[in-house]
């Protein structure tokens, strides 16, 4: 019996002592999830947010206010365009004809159904966009056709770069087919405009009161001058001609690429298609 009470004695001087050193038994299970740590007290001051910690915050707002979320397109389908559409649907829109033997107002299923090749590329401000291959009506000259179909899945933007070309200073070769197209586009469309902004040529000559004196005089550089091609690739110069009906806007303009080789780019708007764009946005708001 005494040897029973002191065992107990023994076991319960052994739990109080574990208790006080903070001993944790073995039999209690826990992981990582079960952990908290908690911080001391802070005080008041160190709980509010620095000014410039704040003008962070806010900025970070505002960046992702302004970023536009990336659709994602499935075979080329935009996302806006609802699955339980059936393919009748799309095709019943009525189309005109476009330029390259494309249709406005088209779909990507229905331009696809004409057996063009769409590869899908990336086009600021210009969502589902594509290259377009294997034209019905394909111009040698162009070689590069881009496409857009938007978030509606209308065709309403073509664009069409010309092949580069090793030109003259003055960029004559890319000249004479500006004009060339201009008046094709012209004849088309009408309503031409031409809009030149010229170079500006800072130049010394000499006085005319004091021929030992010289003055510099600036001079706007004319079409064609001989630096031509290097102040259209500068953009000192730029030159294009706008061109309109009552459905299809155009514009022809002049690139140089960073090899001094000239080309033109047409692109073309449908006006009523982004008109109604515009209304369908307004009604719904």
């Amino acid at each position: 019996m005494k040897n029973f009470v002191l065992f107990l004695l023994i076991a319960f001087w052994s739990v109080n002592v574990l208790a006080d050193d903070g001993v944790v038994s073995q039999n209690t299970l826990f992981d990582d999830a079960d952990i908290i740590v908690r911080a001391a007290p802070q005080k008041s001051s160190d709980n509010s947010l620095s000014d410039k910690s704040k003008n962070q915050a806010v900025e970070s707002a505002k960046n992702l206010l302004r970023q536009t979320p990336h659709r994602l397109t499935i075979k080329g389908l935009p996302s806006s365009v609802s699955s339980a559409q059936s393919t009748k649907q799309l095709h019943e829109r009525p189309t005109s004809p476009a330029p390259f033997g494309l249709l406005w107002n088209s779909s990507i299923a229905s331009t696809r159904e004409q057996g063009i090749k769409l590869n899908l590329v990336e086009i600021k401000d210009h969502p589902n966009s594509f290259e377009a291959l294997n034209l019905p009506k394909p111009i040698n000259f162009f070689d590069r056709i881009f496409v857009s179909y938007g978030l509606t899945d209308q065709l309403y933007r073509i664009l069409a770069y010309s092949k580069y070309e090793n030109d003259t200073p003055s960029a004559s070769h890319i000249l004479a087919q500006y004009h060339t197209y201009s008046d094709y586009l012209d004849k088309k469309y009408g309503n031409m405009q031409q809009q030149f902004t010229p170079a500006t040529i800072t130049k010394t000559i000499p006085d005319e009161k004091d021929k030992e004196k010289e003055i510099t005089i600036e001079e706007t550089a004319p079409l064609g001058n001989p630096d031509f091609l290097s102040q259209l690739a500068s953009g000192t110069a730029v030159l294009y001609s706008t061109y309109h009906n009552d459905e299809v806007e155009a514009t022809l303009s002049i690139g140089v690429n960073g090899d001094n080789q000239s080309f033109l780019v047409i692109e073309y708007r449908n006006l009523q298609i982004l008109k109604q764009q515009e209304n369908n946005t307004i009604d719904a708001l």
